[in-house]
């Protein structure tokens, strides 16, 4: 986590010129993960956003449900001094510098999303223990998605997936620089899992209604109620 923490730190400025280059339909995968969200009645939406990066889920957010009670949750001072750049005008925007390994959810939230942020996650125990976690932090009825990378279900699908990414960011960038340095550094820093392991984890942590809502080869948004 230390070597994804000073990636993340030095790139900061660049990340959100970048993603959209590296993560096909970045901005409809954001989207549709709003899109989700179903406010409560009668009171604000309470929302946070684990590993929110530059803030840019939490701004689309924002647009949708303005008046939301927001925290956002990141490991990287560098990304998180850029989204309170972002987000800072809105007057019930919490900013918390944290590592998720660490942190102790203080709910009860009605909607706890992330995005690019639980691969990074080391194994699967790690991810299934966080998913205890976060439903445990929700409200009865409460919502969580993840806009997330995940693995094909066997080898072959997998290296579908990889062809079909690397084509998307041979678009934007040199193929030496792809097959070099972007890939290597996935294979080495990130730790994606099977889509149809994230959904049994979340059946096991006790949320209901566990399902895809989209997906785009080795890009999906998921997620359950409590």
């Amino acid at each position: 986590m230390d070597q994804v923490r000073s990636n993340f730190s030095g790139k900061a400025r660049e990340y959100d010129e970048r993603i959209t280059k590296i993560i096909p339909r970045y901005t409809e995968m954001l989207g549709v993960l709003v899109s989700c969200i179903v406010p409560p009645e009668g009171r604000r939406l309470r929302v946070i956003d684990i590993g929110c990066g530059t803030g840019a889920l939490s701004m689309a957010l924002l647009r949708a449900h303005p008046d939301a009670e927001l925290t956002c949750l990141d490991m990287t001072e560098n990304m998180l001094d850029i989204a309170r750049e972002r987000l800072g005008h809105h007057r019930d925007a919490r900013f918390v510098l944290a590592d998720l390994y660490d942190f102790e959810f203080e709910g009860p939230y009605d909607v706890v999303m992330s995005s690019l942020a639980l691969h990074h996650l080391v194994t699967d125990h790690d991810k299934r223990e966080v998913y205890r976690k976060i439903h445990d932090a929700l409200r009865p009825g409460g919502q969580f998605f993840n806009a997330d990378i995940v693995l094909g279900s066997d080898e072959e699908m997998q290296e579908m997936y990889m062809t079909r990414w690397k084509e998307f960011m041979y678009l934007s960038f040199p193929k030496e620089e792809i097959d070099h340095q972007q890939v290597p550094r996935y294979r080495r820093e990130d730790s994606p899992a099977r889509l149809v392991d994230h959904l049994l984890w979340l059946n096991e942590a006790g949320f209901r209604g566990a399902d895809v809502v989209w997906k785009y080869f080795n890009f999906a948004v998921y997620g359950g109620r409590r």
